[in-house]
């Protein structure tokens, strides 16, 4: 403004004496503009950031000096109040003017200032010390330094708190950007484990169950005023039912290690899978070594008699593959036949979708009638095939009663590529039979086919606080200072100090901006009555002069800078919060997903087990597999119900008989939430057939030594076995009916796994499984019989015991089996040790 006055008048001197100026303010804005340009340029910008910086700040800190020495008479508080100093370079801030482009660290602040501050008062030191009274020079300049110090602290904690709330910001917005991956992530793990256990029709369904389950106690049940829990079942007609069984495979499994079985199932039922898929057929269920699926689900298929049929030729030649290529004596027992079915899931825990009729039970029948190598198909299925394949008599009526009963014709399907006997002999691989395991060679050709591994695409927040500190009160104490020793030497200090208060005031980040600016206008109000008004009379001739022309500019030019950084502070602020408020949602919704993905994890594996796969060390190469030497198992069925359920239009073609049994599975999956059957584990349904074990979910290894201790996990089993007895009772008595169990229950060494890439399936294997299965098919209603050795054990732990004798059981010859007493009596001792 004074260089403007002095072209309007024309005095060339006034030009002399801004000379300076007029040479020095073009060429910084020519550099200004100059680094404008080039941090325009990102890659330019990235390369000389801190360049720009200190060719900036090294500019202000020039200007300051030279407008300091061309400036006419120095006095002690030249360039104290200038906002380049004051507010660039003093307070060493990022936010207020233009150090909010400075990207300085906090140490190069702090060096900036330091350099700035101490050139400034060793300079005036030596300038004024010859021309000013030595007292008042020393008092001057340590109020400087005062005002430096004052300025330096508040800039660098509001500095401090201003980096951790930009990086709170930029850990918010980060994974506010990571969160809908994370989540989208989670939805698609979500729908990929559900589909893995349901078809898409019924998963939709069950999806928003578990969810309402999470968030309510009330899972299970409707809404409406019945007390049946919730069915998920539906009929489809005209579909091909499959049943598979590997023949010669328990012989070759009892030799195999652990992870060889695991390893040869998966690759196995792997290979079926793909067959399957490429053959338009939905695998149901895995039981042992026997394999079934559909197809024509869920929607029906014009071909499905042919695409099972095809499903069979292709699962006998993938085996006569293995057993060309290892010389392995196993083979492949297809069963086929059409009809109709009622599909879904049943039960609460362990959802496997599963399939109920006459006629899947009768394609059962047709696998165990049918012959090594070849597919049997009913006449029902045949008449579907519309000649697509040639067939021969398949006599299954000999060979299984069921089929001779119900006066079954079946079909033996002649294979279109079966090969003749020169074209048989294939060269073998170089496996030496004769100094190799069967089972070892099996596993190796295996490895070939590459099959997936269950859960290999399954992977796995972090918790946000801000602490900003309390304020520090040596800034306070400062200022005081500052009125205390400049309150007699002029108005200059009075102007730095309320500046420092408006400053002191705009560090507050928890004040919202409305209540920042009315303190900042008060403050500028009362100050300024308090100048012109009350204390009007203090004021010499220079400072009222002073006041109305330069004071006031520059308290009006702090206000607004000061407003317009809290005004972008709460803006960011603002932001930040919604991010955060974002982020909070998301993260709420990605637990739901989480804890649906965990739910349905754990409604495949055992909890232990589904721990394992949710852990950050599994390596997704690895199956899983567990032995254990002492598992006891249990298999509970309900023989009667076969009688019971019956297909006709009153019962809505089995529809009715099967809501029974959901109620049956469902209270008995019940039973499992109560703390004393925490340790038994369900595996599987199989029909109207329960099964469950206890000891899986111990850690192998060196057994207690204690007898009692070490098989009292037979004792809960059999306690939960009495509970199933008393439970189907409640049901009999308000359903009217007279349902008994047939429970058998045997302990012993069995392998735990994890096969299926498509649908995993959590099962367990071994010879102990097998006897527990025959204890339940030969015994009798009402009872729970159990082997010698399971019986030994029982009495140890005060169970009574009676005989049954010896009975032929299939497979293991001639056995003695017990029965175990209902009415159990404990012994009052810590009982007797085993005979």
């Amino acid at each position: 403004m004074h260089i403007l006055c002095c072209w309007e008048q024309g005095d060339p001197k006034c030009y002399t004496d801004h000379l300076t100026f007029l040479i020095t303010v073009p060429a910084a804005l020519f550099l200004f503009l100059s680094i404008f340009i080039l941090v325009c340029i990102e890659s330019v910008f990235k390369r000389m950031l801190r360049l720009f910086s200190l060719l900036i700040w090294a500019c202000l800190v020039t200007m300051g000096y030279l407008f300091m020495f061309s400036g006419g008479i120095l006095s002690p508080w030249d360039q104290v109040n200038d906002p380049l100093f004051l507010f660039c370079i003093l307070l060493s801030l990022h936010r207020f003017v233009v150090y909010t482009m400075l990207p300085f660290s906090m140490r190069a602040a702090i060096i900036a200032s330091a350099i700035t501050c101490l050139s400034h008062t060793i300079t005036l030191s030596f300038c004024l010390a010859s021309i000013t009274e030595l007292e008042h020079l020393v008092w001057q300049i340590l109020a400087n330094v005062i005002i430096f110090t004052c300025g330096n602290l508040a800039g660098a904690y509001h500095k401090q708190l201003m980096d951790l709330a930009l990086k709170q910001t930029y850990q918010d917005t980060c994974n506010c950007i990571k969160s809908p991956i994370k989540l989208e992530f989670e939805k698609h793990q979500q729908e990929r484990l559900l589909l893995s256990l349901l078809p898409s029709h019924i998963a939709r369904v069950m999806k928003a169950e578990i969810i309402q389950r999470l968030q309510g106690p009330n899972f299970g049940r409707t809404e409406s005023t019945n007390n049946f829990h919730n069915l998920y079942v539906q009929r489809h007609t005209n579909v091909s039912i499959l049943y598979a069984d590997i023949v010669g495979f328990t012989r070759l499994a009892s030799d195999c290690s652990p992870g060889e079985l695991v390893h040869m199932l998966n690759e196995l039922f792997g290979k079926f899978d793909q067959i399957a898929k490429e053959n338009e057929c939905m695998r149901i269920k895995i039981l042992g070594d026997c394999y079934y699926c559909v197809s024509g689900l869920p929607e029906s298929l014009p071909h499905h008699a042919r695409n099972c049929v095809k499903m069979g030729l292709d699962m006998c030649e993938a085996i006569k593959k293995v057993r060309d290529a290892t010389c392995v004596d196993i083979n492949m027992r297809v069963g086929v036949h059409s009809g109709n079915v009622l599909c879904g899931v049943i039960g609460l825990r362990k959802w496997q979708y599963d399939v109920w009729s006459h006629d899947v039970t009768l394609a059962n029948h047709m696998e165990a009638g049918g012959m090594p190598g070849r597919v049997h198909i009913s006449s029902m299925t045949l008449e579907h095939l519309n000649g697509s394949y040639k067939v021969e008599p398949g006599n299954g009526q000999s060979r299984d009663s069921y089929l001779k009963e119900h006066g079954v014709v079946t079909y033996l399907v002649i294979n279109p590529k079966r090969h003749s006997p020169l074209l048989g002999v294939r060269s073998r691989p170089s496996l030496d039979g004769g100094k190799m395991r069967a089972s070892v060679r099996m596993t190796r050709y295996l490895e070939s086919w590459g099959a997936a591994k269950p859960f290999a695409n399954l992977h796995h927040r972090e918790s946000m606080t801000t602490d900003n500190g309390k304020i520090n009160t040596t800034v306070t104490i400062l200022y005081i200072l500052v009125f205390t020793l400049m309150f007699p030497f002029g108005l200059q200090y009075f102007i730095y100090c309320c500046i420092l208060g408006l400053v002191s005031c705009s560090v507050f980040l928890r004040i919202n901006y409305e209540l920042k600016m009315l303190v900042m206008l008060v403050a500028l109000v009362i100050y300024n009555v308090i100048i012109l008004q009350t204390h009007a009379s203090l004021l010499d001739g220079f400072s009222q002069a002073l006041y109305p022309t330069d004071t006031l500019d520059r308290l009006v030019c702090s206000v607004a800078t000061l407003n317009l950084a809290s005004f972008c502070r709460d803006y960011y602020c603002r932001l930040d919060f919604l991010w955060r408020d974002k982020f909070k949602r998301e993260c709420e919704e990605i637990e739901t997903m989480e804890n649906l993905n965990r739910v349905l994890l754990e409604n495949v594996l055992p909890a232990h087990v589904a721990e394992h796969f949710l852990g950050r060390h599994w390596k997704n190469e690895d199956l899983y597999h567990q032995s254990y030497e002492s598992v006891c198992v249990m298999f509970a069925s309900i023989p009667d119900f076969k009688e019971f359920y019956t297909e006709s239009d009153v019962n809505k073609e089995g529809l009715e008989c099967l809501r029974l049994l959901n109620e049956i599975i469902a209270d008995f999956d019940e039973l499992l939430s109560k703390p004393k059957f925490s340790g038994v584990e369900k595996i599987k349904t199989i029909g109207s057939t329960y099964m469950a074990a206890t000891g899986l979910n111990v850690t192998p290894g060196p057994e207690c030594t204690q007898d009692d201790r070490q098989y009292m996990h037979i004792g809960t089993l059999v306690e939960f076995a009495f509970a199933l007895i008393g439970k189907l009772d409640v049901i009999n008595r308000h359903s009217f009916n007279d349902f008994r169990l047939r429970i058998g229950i045997n302990h012993g060494p069995v392998i735990a796994g994890v096969i299926g890439a498509q649908k995993p399936q959590y099962d367990i294997w071994g010879n102990s499984v097998n006897v527990a299965s025959r204890m339940e098919t030969t015994g009798v209603l009402g009872k729970i019989q159990v082997t010698e050795e399971t019986r030994r054990i029982l009495v140890s732990l005060g169970y009574m015991c009676s005989c049954r004798g010896v009975i032929n059981v299939k497979g293991k010859g001639d056995l003695t089996t017990y029965f175990v007493h209902t009415e159990m009596t404990r012994s009052l001792s810590q009982g007797t040790m085993m005979p």
